[in-house]
This record gives structure tokens, sequence and C-alpha cells, in this order.
């Protein structure tokens, strides 16, 4: 196709005001026309119509039916992600989803089934992490083979709030019980560094995790704001702490990642524009050379015109779903190591 093509698209929800985000994604790429959407809390509706700068849609199925829209853009509450990938599948869309995928293992087998039977393009986007360049590129030189096998890989990836931050007014769906959200921070911030090790080297043999809930919004809802996972790959064991928490000024997120090979260390902190290789200090820009990122939604793209399967697709999506609820089985039985993969596909988290 024409580089000069421009597609129609829909979005439906804004969960966590990430729907507002995704309007405002495709109404700002070049190659795009935002044409619909919706979002049926009446609170979160009125904040994705300004993002979209026009009235909202009757409901979801008339986002998705509209002849105009050929990409769907997904930001509903997790629970609801894979009837919308299904309701759009079944009409021939193309899928932007954006994090978390979904609440449960058995969503994301219905998002993956939904896709396959359809042949339609579903991207993950997930951004946080893989959408860096600095992590971007990192991904490909590891696909690549250039290190070979880890010795050694810790993730620390967070967000952190002043004591004042009222986190319960501002993203109130955080603590809907995990048969809506999937969980608390370990599926919310977790899904990023999730997704990230799950893309660089795909399941663990076994997953064991610990999670706290130290910030008492958090306590109240019986949910996490902080974990631990610990990740054995056989020959290499890979830890991710994630989640929210409060601090004194001065503050910042983290994202930070240490990753050893035989031969090569890595020392990562984009936030703070830092690179160690080998134990000694590299330019940033000098790493990346003339390397540049492609988004999430060039990437669904290029995949539409080209046939190409996407590098993040619902299969490795899933697989970061995976290990989620493996973390989720290991928490409710008192840190225990969980094998993967799962036969069981529902949220441990969620009680009849």
């Amino acid at each position: 196709m024409s580089e000069f093509w421009t597609y129609g698209a829909g979005v439906v929800g804004n969960c966590c005001t990430h729907g507002a985000y995704v309007a405002r994604a495709l109404a700002e790429h070049p190659r795009i026309s935002l044409v619909a959407g919706y979002e049926a809390d009446s609170k979160r509706g009125p904040e994705l119509a300004e993002a979209m700068g026009h009235d909202l849609a009757a409901d979801y199925d008339a986002v998705i039916d509209d002849p105009q829209v050929e990409i769907v853009g997904i930001a509903t509450d997790p629970s609801d992600k894979a009837e919308m990938v299904e309701r759009a599948c079944a009409r021939g869309k193309d899928v932007w989803i954006n994090k978390p995928l979904c609440e449960s293992l058995d969503s994301a087998r219905r998002i993956v089934r939904a896709v396959a039977h359809s042949g339609v393009k579903l991207v993950h986007d997930i951004p946080m992490v893989k959408g860096l360049s600095i992590y971007a590129k990192f991904r490909q030189e590891v696909a690549a083979g250039e290190y070979g096998r880890p010795i050694s890989y810790a993730h620390n990836f967070g967000m952190t709030f002043g004591f004042d931050f009222d986190i319960g007014a501002t993203w109130p769906e955080r603590f809907d019980p995990p048969a809506i959200s999937g969980g608390g921070e370990m599926t919310n911030m977790g899904c990023y560094a999730i997704d990230y090790l799950a893309t660089l080297f795909g399941l663990p043999e076994a997953v064991q995790a610990k999670r706290a809930d130290f910030w008492e919004p958090y306590r109240q809802a019986h949910l996490e704001n902080f974990g631990q996972i610990v990740c054995d790959y056989g020959d290499f064991f890979a830890l991710l702490s994630v989640g929210k928490q409060q601090l004194g000024a001065p503050r910042q997120g983290t994202n930070v990642l240490t990753a050893v090979f035989p031969h090569h260390t890595f020392l990562f902190d984009p936030y703070n524009d830092t690179l160690r290789i080998n134990g000694a200090p590299h330019e940033v820009a000098e790493y990346l050379g003339d390397f540049r990122p492609e988004s999430s939604l060039n990437q669904l793209l290029r995949c539409i015109e080209t046939g190409a399967e996407p590098e993040d697709n619902a299969q490795v999506s899933a697989q970061g779903v995976e290990l989620l609820m493996a973390a989720y089985h290991s928490v409710s039985n008192g840190g225990q190591a969980v094998a993967l993969p799962l036969e069981d596909g529902a949220n441990p988290l969620v009680t009849t």
C-alpha cells in the first residue's frame, strides 16, 4: 500500500485513562483518522470524548461495526478485552490493544484463538519498557543471539508518588477486584517488565513470587502495590521487582535493568540516561547510533500492509500473562515454585 494510505480507527474503553492516551495517539498519527469511540463508564466517558474531539458513539458495537473503522484500539477493563478482541476479529478489524492484555490466562487464550482464526493483525501496545530506544535495541541484539544466554538478570520497574497523592481518586479502577482488573500492581506495572522478559527469553521453567501491600489503599482492597517475581530459566534466574510506592522528594520512577552474560555485562538506567557495559560508563547515544525503535502503532500498520507477523503479537503477549498468573499461583501458595506451562487458565486471585 501507499505510504499515504489512511486508516480509519475507533477506540473502545478508557480504563485508567488509557483510552484517552490511545485516542490521542491514533488522532496524532499522520496515517490514521480517528472515527469513533465509546466508554460505558460515565466517569471516564467524557475524558475519552475530550481526547477524541467529538461525541462518543452509542455503544461498543457501534464503534466496532462502523464501516469506516479498520483498526480497533482497545483500552477497556482487562476483563472485557478478550470479548472486544473477539468482536473485532469477527468483523475483520485489526487490533491495537493497550496494556495489560487481559485479566486471566483463559482470556489470553481466547485472544490468541480469535486472532488465529480470523487472520487479523493484533499488536500489544505496552511501551514503557520495550518502547524505549535503549531497551528496543537490546531486545534486537538478544534476539540476534549476540550475547548468548544470560547468567543473571534483574529488572526493577515501577512508579513513585508523593505521600499526598490520592491514587484512589486518580485511578479508581486500580482497586477493582481481580475478576475485573486481573490483580494489583503485579498486573498493572508488572506487566511491562514481565512482557519484556518473556519477549527476550520466553517462558521460564518455574516461577516463585512474593507480594506486599504497604500502601494503605491497596491493603484495604486486598491487592498488592509491590511484588517480586523469581523466574527459573534452568540455566539462570531472572528477578523482577515491580510496583508502585510512596517516596519523599526528590523522586522519580524506576526502570533499572542489569543483565549479565558470560562475556558481557549491562546496566541500563534510561531514566537517568545511564548505561554501563562491562562495568564502564558508555554514552547512550553512542550505543544507539542510528537505531530508532518502531512504535507499536507503526508495527501494526507495517504488518497489515506486508502480511508479516507482528513481533508483539497475541502469542508473545499471552506468555506474559501466563508468567503473571504463575506468579499469582505462587503468591496464593505461600511463595512455592509453580511449574510452567500452566494447565489451569483461571486467575488464582479470583475466588467464587
